[in-house]
Parts: C-alpha cells; structure tokens; sequence
C-alpha cells in the first residue's frame, strides 16, 4: 500500500514537473507581455519532434550502454540533444515575436488570440511537413532506465522519471535564480511591473520582450523535448491537452506567478495520478485539475500566489 502510494506520487510529480516546463514558459510570457498564447503547446510539440531528431543523430554517435556508467554517459548525451532541441526554438521564439507578435501589443486581445491560434495551424503543417503524419518515438526510454536511482534504495521505479523530476526542479531553481539575481532577470521583471518606468530610464523593451518570448519558447520546446525521450511517441495533436493544463495551472497558481506555476504544477500533476492510481476513480482523471481550479478560485480567487514579479 505505501510502495503504491509513493508510486503514484512520484508519477504525479514527474508529470506536473513536465507540466510546470510548459507552463513556465507561458506564465513567463504572460506575466511580462500579457499575451495569451494559444500557439505555445505546438512549440511543445516542435520540442518533441526535434528531439527525435536530434537525439537520433546523438545517440548513434555513442555505443549501446553495456553498464551503468556508460548507462549514465548515454543518459547525459540524450539530455544535451534535448537541450539542443528546445535551443533551436530561441531563434523561433525571437522571430515570432518580433515579426508577429509586437505589432499587436497594443491592439484588443483578440487579435492576439487570433494570430496565436493562426501559427498554432501554421506550426501543426510544419511538423506535417517536416515529419510527416506518423507518430515517431526516440526509443531511448528502455536505456534511460538502466540508470541506477531508485533501485540503489531498494525501490523499483523508472529511472526516466526520477530524471525528469530531478531536471524540472532544476529548471524552477535556475529560473528563480535567473529572475532574481541577475541583472538581466531584474530588468525583466521591473519591465513586467512598470513598463513605462522602465521605458524612462533607458530599458529597450523590444529587446525584453523578444528574449522574453524565446525564453517561454524554448521551456516549452524542453518540456516537449522531455517528454518525447519517454515512453511515448511525439504527434501531431500531443500539443493541446498540455495547451490547456498550462492555462490551468497558471490560474491556480496566480497570473503571471512562477513560483504559483511551480506548485500548481505539481498539485495538478499528483493530484490526476492519485486520482487514477489510489482513490481508483479514473473517469474523473481528466476533470481533477478542473475541479481543483474551481476550489483554490473560491477560496483565493487571485491564485495560490501573487502576480509577476513577486518571485520571492
């Protein structure tokens, strides 16, 4: 009974981390842009399929893993392709956002929704054309697990998913440092809070917005990118039920709010798996996140948390 429910557990925290990867990029860009965008989860599908890819190409330059250091050697070769993967979405991001997106800040929202929804179309005939229509798989998963991790405590379980929780904390940890103790971090977060202020003392905030913008582009393309190296394949639809739990969670957690993005995330994430795995109760999977939005908004109808910049 306790195995199980650590199991489940530990399956809920690597899926809200995955989740949290997207949604960090889209509570980002909400945050400091306020643009709702619609076309982030097929910038987690691009992530997913240029994984494949890439990983690819990686892993047959390096010999099958024959023990458990050449198991980890292999491991960090597939984590370095999928940082490849979601890096080649920082130029995609910058250009999207500085063609597309800046001529519409001041415009009403709906054209903003418009044209997200419009390269969400553009981006799904893409990977159409890029990868076709099938589903494709890194097949790097079984390997992933000869890992050495929980089995080292006594504890059988995925050693993939014990990597995705160990990378998604690492992701939270750097973005709070990166957004509180940098200088770059700072200027993008008094940018959110005053733009205008900002704009007074010499701030560009065209160049804020573009790097803002690939940065949400390329944790969504990570996000996809870790996924991908998991049991199941990349296709083309794997964009929208990833699209909505971030919109989810970043109610849950506050507009805007990263730390909120971070526990919604896992609360979302536990939350689904224990509602499957320990009360048994799997036609309710897909409305838990829902009813538990419904919850934290007539308790705190601000989110869990405060708004951007109030990381601390």
């Amino acid at each position: 009974m306790v195995e199980s429910l650590v199991a489940h557990t530990l399956n809920g925290l690597y899926y809200g981390l995955i989740l949290f990867m997207i949604a960090s990029g889209m509570t980002i860009i909400f945050g400091v842009l306020g643009i709702l965008n619609l076309a982030h989860g097929e910038l987690y599908a691009l992530g997913a399929f240029l994984v494949f890819s890439i990983v690819g190409f990686l892993t047959g330059l390096v010999a099958e893993p024959t023990g458990h250091f050449t198991a980890i050697i292999f491991a960090v070769v597939v984590l370095l392709g999928s940082l490849a993967a979601a890096a080649v979405l920082l130029p995609v991001g910058a250009t999207l956002e500085a063609i597309f997106v800046r001529p519409i800040y001041e415009r009403e929202d709906v054209y903003q929704l418009l044209l997200t929804y419009a390269l969400l179309l553009i981006f799904i005939d893409v990977m159409k054309f890029g990868w076709g229509t099938s589903p494709v798989n890194t097949t790097v998963y079984s390997t992933l697990n000869e890992v050495p991790t929980t089995e080292l405590v006594g504890f059988s379980y995925p050693s993939y998913n014990i990597i995705v929780i160990l990378v998604g904390t690492v992701v939270f940890a750097w973005l709070v440092w990166f957004f509180d103790r940098t200088k770059t971090g700072r200027i993008v977060r008094a940018t959110a809070i005053n733009r205008e202020m900002s704009t007074a003392i010499g701030v560009s905030t065209d160049r804020t917005f573009t790097l803002v913008f690939a940065m949400g582009a390329f944790f969504a393309g990570f996000g996809g990118a870790m996924a991908s190296i998991g049991p199941g394949p990349a296709f083309l639809e794997m964009g929208l039920d990833p699209l909505v739990l971030s919109f989810v969670i970043i109610v849950i957690g506050g507009l805007g709010s990263l730390k909120g993005a971070f526990v919604a995330a896992i609360l979302v994430g536990v939350i689904s798996r224990w509602t499957v795995g320990v009360f048994n109760l799997p036609q309710l999977e897909l409305a838990a996140p829902f009813i538990l939005m419904a919850i934290i908004l007539l308790l705190k109808p601000e989110g869990l948390y405060g708004t951007w910049g109030e990381i601390e």
